[in-house]
């Protein structure tokens, strides 16, 4: 849902949950977050307790998308290098196994174009570990209270751009999102072939489709998606 701003051109990405609303307990806690300092920090602001709320530590996403009940008092905690070859695919993925729960992304850096397409496609609050401890405590209050993020995206041209890129991220194959690894990596379509147990006709036909979900019509310039995006 979007909350319109007409001052500056701003879009308010959330669900819109009034701010009357009061605290949320939260029941249980589903992690896939690959730093766990980061995490107890987290639970930490939260004033979640691992001896009070069942906390799951999830190795990756495909565990993540069966740990929990979904309920609204579920709260997932994700970050995209957690998902393995997903990328901004896992939110769509979490999506349709979680309808309900609760859905904190975490950013290793400030990116604004993620955050723009996260908050329009699942995530109710977006966490740059890059932020200052009183940003994060600002966060994490809206996350015990239940509010949406209120994080305010200006949709500049940079950051809609972005924000598209990662939309046609996701759109690709967990498998052809690890050939546009290797193909950012240098590797030979033969190359590719070999560390995918694939023909080399197969490799070209996925490229191929990577080409046309991007918009590309040269493999160079999916590399340069690949190297700026991932």
């Amino acid at each position: 849902m979007l909350l319109l701003d007409d001052i500056g051109g701003e879009v308010r990405r959330g669900l819109g949950h009034s701010a009357e609303q009061g605290s949320v307990t939260y029941r249980t806690v589903v992690l896939a977050e690959p730093h766990p300092i980061f995490t107890e920090c987290l639970l930490n602001m939260l004033g979640i307790k691992r001896e009070y709320t069942p906390v799951l530590d999830c190795a990756g996403l495909e565990q993540l998308l069966s740990a929990a009940p979904d309920r609204e008092d579920t709260l997932l905690v994700l970050n995209l290098d957690a998902t393995s070859s997903r990328g901004s695919a896992a939110l769509t993925d979490v999506r349709k196994s979680y309808k309900h729960a609760r859905l904190v992304l975490i950013c290793d850096h400030c990116d604004d174009g993620l955050a723009h397409y996260a908050l329009g496609n699942g995530a109710d609050w977006v966490i740059y570990k890059t932020q200052s401890v009183s940003e994060l405590r600002s966060i994490s209050k809206r996350i015990k209270s239940g509010i949406s993020d209120e994080y305010i995206v200006v949709e500049s041209e940079e950051v809609l751009e972005r924000s598209g890129l990662y939309s046609k991220l996701a759109n690709l194959t967990p498998k052809q999102m690890t050939i546009l690894r290797y193909l950012r990596d240098g590797l030979l379509n033969k190359q590719i072939a070999y560390e995918l147990g694939l023909t080399e006709a197969t490799v070209k036909h996925h490229i191929s489709l990577i080409l046309k979900k991007l918009n590309c019509y040269r493999r160079t310039q999916a590399v340069a998606i690949a190297n700026r995006m991932m």
